[in-house]
């Protein structure tokens, strides 16, 4: 299994990130959840608040954004954002 996926995030303005991951956190109507390599197919939203990725350096990249969803598959992760800022 890979150790690291392929993360997209998008907002109305363009590509807020895009690169590969080792994780990311965020916070969905249930609470918060993490994805971490190898995921299972998952379809989720995402509410307002932080998130957080976590690079192939081990670096914490922190985002505040706003609704929206979050998808995985087969290794890639996208998140479409209706805004989002980096920390």
């Amino acid at each position: 299994m890979s150790d690291s996926f392929e993360l997209k995030i998008y907002t109305p303005d363009g590509v807020l990130f895009s690169d590969s991951a080792k994780r990311i956190s965020a916070i969905n109507s249930l609470g918060q959840f993490g994805i971490l390599p190898g995921h299972t197919l998952f379809a989720s939203d995402i509410v307002s608040g932080d998130l957080e990725v976590i690079n192939n350096d081990g670096n914490t990249i922190s985002f505040e954004v706003g609704d929206g969803l979050i998808s995985v598959e087969n290794n890639n992760v996208t998140v479409a954002l209706e805004t989002g800022v980096k920390l």
